[in-house]
């Protein structure tokens, strides 16, 4: 037996990485064997090993069925998951979200839980680890939609290694599960769980490696044993299926250098034919295990490995010759496929496994997918054909998204193809009452004020600003200069930014200062024009307060005298802009840094009440704050609508994953709701008490400004249309 040469180490890994560990010409895989994967969003898929046991199939969603709900999760599921998982099972049927508790679901029965398959009933032979079962427990629930359905697929692969990433740097990094931290547990973990499971020889390297009490390391080798099928392990242990594997353990690993033999282990103890070839001749080729039997060329000597396509780079490496002819050269595979077929795993030992004209994985080319989102999938002479299930239609006439529409709820396509509901709502088939277009041409609009009888909508465009007035029911628009139509090039050559109602009046920010406008049309008076570029404004009857996106702080007015200074009442360095919002004696002032602060209205008993949030710069609207008599509301551009009381106290998520909302606008008094404008093209509304999250228009493209009265919720787009629809 020659000596081990730890100084062959480094460049023994260059070779496993360029040659991998599936390369062979046996079976990697028991035929139609379903095997955990990612899929591109994060969430947690299943691919099949091909009826010759060559090759996996491309990563697919598991088809999860029928809807369930969290009272099929919580009564079902719950009570059969291992014990270590019951936990976080439990915290998601509690949350009453039934799209959560199916995703929940979904991610268990990827991984055979919960389907009635090996998992099902008793307790496992080795559990899942303390990272992915901390993941799954006190971690998932907590997290923002967008998170948590990536969260039950790392939990549920069992993966320690990568449950302990997504901890640390999507859930940690975006400050959530602060409190979560089960990494110093691995050790324990792999010395008491996992490596008592392992195969003899194994078994007490695995243990020498948990003695270091290094978690970095008992993470890795724990990722690796994931990999390998054997910590966790939910089904009773098999025998070797692969003489390679069961020889490479027995008679190579323990001859190895410490670091060499774990990974020597972990290829053994996958029990996969062709990586354990693989590896055996990979450490041949480096004059390690010479004299142990099994995969690798079956001698010390096989010739010349630079052309031999049964010998290609290292003893024992074959060149495939399924639907190919191969070719060997400088150590390297190449294959020449035949018609029809690819290469589509990049593993030159099964030759051209695919079959382009009919594998709907790999429809007349590599990667191409024939979807079977919401139907049945075929490939045909190397073009995808999908046959819909009921209620889905493929309306964007590309096989690869398969039946992307469901006619019963697309507002685009209600009840068929084509069937635009107007901005309503479709619902089961049938397109709802939609918005009412009041006015059009009022373009680019930044602030929306209502009172009884009208609207007023203020805004810019190259050719002028628009300050008007919008009659509620004939939409005919007027400007308040002058009461005449805004025309082609507004209403002014002024800029507008901002607007407040004051009996009789409004209050206008814009380039020409902070102006004062009967509401029945006529000339404006101006308060002051001392401060450049007024931006928000707010006024309670006597007073007028109002921001500058060019100067920092808060200045105020009175509301009746014409040519006066404005007084700056904050006394502190600021950055220009800020929104505002106010109360009988409060102004609340949303900073360009994300904080919002509370101060009396003579600028004193300012105090902070919530720390920087994400604000967006570019939005058009200063009207992202707003108040009621409890609470103050704002939402951000990363999606979130929070509700604070107006003492700093139970800062609470209204809605989460909203898409770039622009504007916000309350019910007066304790009750009602919350509506926000979305860029991407929705109006939508949540109880001001928290709930479900109701969508009341779609197809709004870039709706900015956004306000409400008793009956109706008004907006306008970017593109200068108002609309209104009942609440």
């Amino acid at each position: 037996m020659r000596r081990n040469d730890s100084r062959l180490r480094p460049a023994l890994l260059l070779a496993l990485a360029l040659f991998g560990a599936d390369c062979g010409d046996d079976a990697i895989c028991s035929p139609g064997a379903l095997s955990a994967c990612f899929l591109a969003d994060g969430s947690l898929g299943a691919q099949q090993c091909s009826a010759d046991g060559t090759a996996f199939g491309a990563c697919a969603p598991v088809a999860s069925g029928a809807r369930r709900g969290c009272e099929h999760l919580g009564q079902a599921c719950c009570p059969a998951l291992p014990e270590e998982l019951v936990a976080g099972c439990d915290a998601a049927a509690s949350q009453a979200n039934d799209a959560a508790c199916d995703d929940f679901l979904a991610s268990a029965n990827a991984v055979d839980l919960c389907t009635g398959g090996p998992g099902e009933g008793g307790a496992p032979v080795v559990p899942y680890g303390p990272s992915c079962a901390g993941l799954l427990d006190a971690c998932c629930a907590a997290l923002p939609a967008q998170l948590r359905e990536a969260c039950h697929a790392t939990g549920f692969r069992g993966n320690e290694q990568l449950c302990h990433e997504f901890l640390e740097s999507d859930a940690k990094d975006n400050g959530f599960c602060a409190g979560v931290d089960p990494a110093a547990e691995s050790c324990g973990y792999l010395s008491e769980r996992c490596c008592p499971s392992l195969p003899e020889g194994a078994r007490e390297r695995c243990a020498a490696l948990a003695g270091e009490a290094d978690a970095a390391r008992c993470l890795d080798y724990l990722g690796g044993a994931a990999d390998a099928g054997r910590c966790p392990r939910l089904a009773p242990d098999e025998p070797f299926s692969a003489a390679p594997c069961e020889a490479l353990l027995d008679t190579c690993c323990a001859t190895l250098e410490p670091e060499l033999a774990v990974e020597c282990d972990l290829a053994a103890m996958s029990g996969v034919h062709a990586r354990c070839e693989a590896f055996t001749g990979s450490i041949r080729a480096f004059g390690l295990c010479l004299d142990s039997d099994g995969a690798g060329g079956g001698g010390d000597d096989c010739g010349d490995t630079s052309s031999d396509v049964d010998n290609c780079g290292f003893c024992g490496n074959v060149c495939g010759d399924q639907h190919a002819t191969p070719s060997c050269a400088a150590g390297r595979c190449s294959l020449a496929c035949d018609l029809g077929h690819a290469d589509c795993d990049g593993e030159p030992a099964n030759g051209c496994e695919a079959d382009v004209e009919g594998d709907a994985d790999n429809c007349g080319a590599c990667g191409n997918t024939c979807s079977a989102r919401h139907g049945a999938a075929t490939c045909v002479a190397g073009a995808c054909e999908v046959a819909c299930d009921a209620g889905y239609a493929d309306c964007d006439g590309d096989a690869f998204t398969g039946c992307e529409v469901a006619l019963a709820s697309d507002p685009f396509n209600c009840g068929a193809c084509g069937n635009d509901c107007a901005g309503g709502l479709c619902d089961a088939g049938e397109c709802a009452p939609g918005a009412t277009s009041l006015a059009s041409g009022l373009a680019v609009p930044s602030a929306l004020a209502v009172d009884d009888s009208a609207l007023y909508l203020v805004g810019f465009q190259h050719a002028g600003g628009i300050a008007v007035r919008v009659d509620k029911l004939s939409g005919g628009a007027t400007c308040l200069a002058n009461g005449a139509p805004p025309g082609v090039v507004g209403c002014s050559a002024d800029r507008f930014e901002d607007i407040a109602l004051l009996g009789a009046d409004a209050i206008v920010t814009g380039s020409s200062g902070v102006l004062r406008y009967p509401l029945s049309g006529g000339a404006a008076i101006p308060l002051t024009t001392a401060i450049p570029d007024p931006w928000a404004v707010v006024t309670d009857g006597s007073d007028v307060w109002f921001t500058s996106l060019s100067q920092g702080g808060i200045y105020r007015v009175d509301a009746l005298t014409s040519g006066q200074r404005a007084q700056e009442i904050t006394g502190v360095f600021s950055e220009p802009g800020g929104t505002l919002a106010s109360d009988a004696e409060h102004l609340y002032w949303s900073r360009s840094d994300g904080t919002v602060v509370k101060l009396r209205k003579d600028g004193t008993e300012r105090r902070q009440i919530a720390s920087g949030q994400v604000v967006d710069t570019t939005n058009l609207t200063p009207h992202t704050l707003a108040v009621d008599a409890e609470h103050v509301f704002w939402s951000s551009p990363n999606g979130f609508v929070f509700r604070l009381a107006k003492d700093g106290a139970d800062l609470t998520v209204l809605a989460d994953d909203q898409p770039n909302p622009a504007g916000i606008a309350v019910d007066p008094g304790d009750g009602g709701a919350v509506y926000w404008a979305s860029r991407v093209g929705s109006i939508r509304k949540v109880p001001k008490a928290g709930g479900a999250v109701t969508t009341l228009a779609v197809g709004q493209l870039d709706a900015i400004a956004i306000a409400v009265d008793e009956a109706f919720v008004y907006w306008a787009t970017r593109a200068g249309d108002v609309r209104k629809i009942a609440k």
